[in-house]
């Protein structure tokens, strides 16, 4: 059920008698219903609601944030009376601290009745019965599918007033037989686009093709990585380099790079939280417009993910990045895009010609070297032996050691269509395609 008019009220009185120069009230309600199996067999399930409630304030260039999971009047007010002590006590500021001011939202449609109506005996119905035609061929399923609704508020004193309502839906599921496993999973905002049987149908499928995998042997190959796959370098790229404090303390591969080739020019990667075709949100956590931000253009680095504050550092205005107001790691992008090339799955597993094709990784590691785009990983839920162009066999995992950047330099080809997958949160998405890359190189 919607708060919409409690949490306006309750925020416009916390700011009206803040006694603070500024004040700023961040509030994300959800609640989440959650059906776990393992086995073919349903073991869990629960229905989670919290409340976060983030209140902000600012004198001179001090800043104070405290924060409750209650929306009882009296709990935020004990809540301010906290962050205005912390700012009391707190170093100022190097630069001017100046909250956003009131802005117009694109309409964005992110409610889907549906996904918020839809029962835990539909979902259980959906999932057993691929039990029954998965059960035939000897495998078994494990995985999750999370439906939620909630909304985000955010007010401040210099008269933003925004809120957003939505839904989301994510199913995951693995299979497995006989040492081998396969994984497949899908997201959207609206609970009927989510094929439950194609997931399961795609998890099912990779895991009997990686049945008897033989060894490979370490070495430089040619790969194709699925979506998955390349959305976990992304991911690492985005967590070390697309952000403006990584940007501001020259941790990132970015940093003093802007307006320089970076990468190959098939690249161009850009965060858009108003794409339909993610999990849309007009505004971010201090109530900024969203709006495209291009990170990699044609392979020239083109900008970095700013808040308000970090902005303010660099003399530039927020890109519409900001996080919650207790979180130290600084504004990041939370709807990634990589543009995706000409070419279907089939045509790059034949000009992979000799290769592996990796469906996705594990325990990637992307602090190696920042700077440089280091990362190591491992391959998991199916790595196949391509020969010829023509996926010949399934080998077992690889370590790979390898500077994405430069390997985002030698990509020869990539799919047309891009998959949409979860990324952080209920709000975040990344949508990427299938990658061919040159000179890969796995270590062990």
């Amino acid at each position: 059920m919607l708060l919409k008019e409690k949490i306006l009220e309750l925020g416009t009185g916390i700011i009206k008698t803040s006694g603070a120069e500024s004040a700023e009230v961040v509030v994300h309600r959800e609640s989440a219903s959650t059906i776990r199996f393992a086995r073919s067999t349903f073991h869990q399930g629960g229905r989670d609601t919290d409340c976060s409630v983030f209140v902000r304030v600012i004198s001179g260039r001090k800043i104070g944030v405290a924060s409750t999971n209650s929306l009882e009047a009296e709990e935020l007010k004990g809540c301010l009376k906290r962050a205005l002590a912390i700012a009391s006590h707190t170093g100022k500021e190097p630069f001017d601290l100046r909250l956003p001011g009131p802005a117009k939202y694109a309409p964005v449609e992110s409610w889907f009745e549906r996904t918020a109506d839809v029962t835990e005996r539909e979902k259980t119905d959906l999932i057993a019965g691929c039990f029954k035609k998965t059960g035939s061929r000897g495998l078994f399923h494990s995985g999750a599918l999370t439906t939620a609704e909630g909304e985000v508020a955010v007010l401040n004193s210099n008269g933003v007033l925004a809120y957003h309502p939505y839904t989301s839906a994510h199913f995951s599921a693995v299979a497995t037989k006989d040492g081998s496993s396969g994984y497949s999973s899908a997201v959207s905002k609206d609970f009927s686009a989510i094929d439950i049987p194609a997931v399961m149908d795609g998890a099912t499928e990779d895991c009997l093709a990686g049945l008897a995998p033989s060894q490979a042997e370490p070495g430089v190959y040619r790969v194709l990585f699925s979506p998955r796959a390349v959305a976990e370098l992304l991911e690492w790229l985005s967590y070390t380099g697309f952000g403006s404090k990584n940007f501001q303390e020259g941790t990132s591969f970015l940093s003093g790079r802007l307006g320089e080739k970076v990468t190959g020019e098939r690249v161009t990667v850009y965060d858009d939280g108003l794409s339909p075709s993610g999990m849309a949100i007009p505004f971010d956590m201090e109530g900024v417009p969203k709006k495209r931000l291009s990170i990699i253009e044609a392979g020239v680095a083109a900008g970095v993910a700013y808040d308000t504050f970090t902005g303010a550092m660099d003399g530039v205005r927020s890109t519409g990045h900001a996080g919650y107001p207790e979180e130290t790691e600084g504004p990041a992008p939370e709807h990634l895009f990589m543009a995706g090339g000409s070419m279907s799955t089939d045509e790059l597993v034949a000009a992979l010609d000799n290769g592996l094709f990796v469906k996705s990784f594990h325990y990637v590691n992307g602090l190696l070297n920042p700077r440089e785009g280091l990362m190591t990983g491992m391959t998991r839920h199916g790595t196949f032996l391509v020969e010829g162009g023509r996926v010949k066999r399934a080998v077992h995992p690889l370590r790979f050691t390898e500077n994405i950047v430069k390997a985002f330099e030698r990509i020869e080809g990539m799919s047309e269509a891009v998959e949409v997958l979860g990324y952080n949160s209920s709000l975040g998405s990344i949508s990427v395609p299938h990658l061919l890359i040159a000179s890969f190189k796995f270590t062990s």
